[in-house]
């Protein structure tokens, strides 16, 4: 039985995590810290056979992106790599492999958190933080004296940072072929450990580095752990609330909202229904006549708020999702979920120019909201491409498996979602920008807004 308001929501940062387990078999893992033991190769065959079960029993849509000739011959293939030991490393790269080739950013392949944070406390790796602008790869924050902020990193150890980069996407989910999503991730974090675990753990680095004064140079790094590469929290918005309102200056007003979750809003003190209703007889009492919403860094949440949020945009019925699916009901119905009834207009919706915030983080509800905003032309979008589908996603329930010798971490989304939107120009790719606008280091290191200075550019004197 399918809950009516399915939860929905995507972290950017992907369990990049090791096992913490013990197995009782020959190759066992005798130590939460032995990262590099190898395990028995027949075990692995029947852990990634595992995998393969679990995602063609659950998994709603498998083939949606890809061919299914195409995705079972990889599959088919990584399975048939596995004919020697492995360790739990090598293994962990394989699934994320997979996971990565079946373009469905909400199935995921990981380890348990805690041995993360063994790994982490124990296992040096590079030592900056590294910032993506697309191909390109700046510092983000340095210990070091001779790498400040703001340096771009050309190579490391020969590999420039296209290449490594190129080859690090191979190993992070994302819905079809979005890059913005995968760059996210890689910019949380992720890039630290992900390298480490393509590339091997190292001592040192040779990088080759610009220098702000444009001179070209190459340093040896030390390898550090996890611990000493800490960054300022730049732009997170930690200690502010889910929902925000305010009034950038004459009859505009700007709307964020962090998050569809509704845990996380509770436990905020706020309710999202109640918000809007305030919110939006706020703006009409105001007579505003433009709204900024701003849903970057929005992974998700419940279904039935961004139907919702768009009730307040339009004076028109409108459908929301066109189709949902699952393996045990290949045709849902309004009764199943209220998404797929025709949505009323909210009473005291807003009449004014909507200009919507997004970047690769804008994922799963918050990227069904801005499709369905998209497709109506009730929107123009400033920023980045969202890191969810522009025609829907598979998400939903989800199906939880730890597989059996590994104990490697699967999650299998249940629901295929198709979004009640007119036909994409083009498919498997998120809701694409009219304007835009990706900050460069010197804005994320002075803190410059440039996505929202746009927006405000953009209504500035109406």
């Amino acid at each position: 039985m399918y809950p009516t308001t399915p939860i929905r929501w995507g972290g950017i940062l992907i369990a990049l995590t090791l096992l913490l387990t013990t197995i009782s078999a020959s190759g066992q893992l005798t130590s939460k810290n032995d990262f590099n033991q190898p395990l028995n190769a027949s075990l692995l065959q029947e852990d990634f056979q595992a995998f393969r079960k679990v995602l063609t029993e659950n998994h709603p849509d498998m083939y949606r992106y890809r061919s299914r000739e195409s995705l079972n011959r990889l599959l088919d293939s990584c399975q048939a790599s596995i004919n020697a030991p492995m360790n739990l490393i090598e293994f962990g790269n394989l699934v994320r492999f997979a996971v990565s080739a079946l373009e469905c950013g909400h199935t995921s392949g990981s380890l348990p958190g805690e041995v993360m944070e063994n790994y982490a406390a124990s296992v040096p790796m590079f030592p900056l933080k590294v910032w993506f602008a697309g191909d390109r790869a700046f510092v983000l924050c340095s210990r070091d004296e001779t790498v400040p902020p703001g340096t771009e990193i050309l190579s490391i150890d020969g590999d420039s940072m296209q290449q490594i980069r190129r080859r690090l996407i191979q190993y992070l989910p994302s819905d079809g072929q979005i890059r913005t999503k995968k760059n996210a991730t890689l910019n949380n974090d992720a890039f630290l450990f992900l390298y480490n675990f393509i590339y091997g753990a190292k001592t040192h680095y040779k990088v080759k580095i610009m220098a702000s004064d444009g001179q070209l140079r190459e340093v040896t790094l030390q390898a550090a752990l996890f611990e000493n590469t800490s960054c300022p929290a730049y732009k997170t918005g930690s200690n502010t609330k889910p929902l925000d309102l305010s009034y950038p200056g004459g009859t505009r007003a700007q709307l964020t909202i962090r998050t569809f979750s509704k845990e996380r809003i509770m436990q905020a003190g706020q309710d999202f229904p109640a918000f809007l209703e305030t919110t939006f007889g706020a703006l009409r009492e105001r007579q505003i006549k433009d709204l900024i919403i701003d849903l970057r860094g929005n992974g998700g949440g419940e279904d039935v708020y961004g139907a919702l949020l768009y009730a307040y945009l339009t004076g028109e019925p409108f459908r929301y999702f066109a189709a949902l699916r699952s393996q045990s009901k290949p045709v849902m119905t309004p009764d199943d979920h209220p998404g797929l009834a025709v949505q009323q207009p909210a009473g005291s919706h807003f009449r004014g120019n909507v200009y919507v915030l997004i970047d690769g983080r804008t994922f799963s509800t918050a990227a069904d909201f801005c499709a369905i905003a998209r497709s109506n032309a009730r929107a123009v979008f400033i920023g980045e491409e969202t890191g969810g589908g522009y025609e829907g996603n598979n998400s939903g329930g989800t199906v939880r498996l730890s597989l059996p010798h590994s104990g490697v971490q699967i999650a299998v989304p249940t629901i295929r979602y198709a979004n009640a939107v007119k036909p994409a120009k083009e498919p498997g790719r998120g809701i694409i920008p009219e304007y835009p606008v990706t900050p460069t280091i010197s804005d994320i290191l002075t803190e410059k807004d440039v996505q929202l200075q746009k927006a405000l550019d953009l209504t500035a004197g109406k």
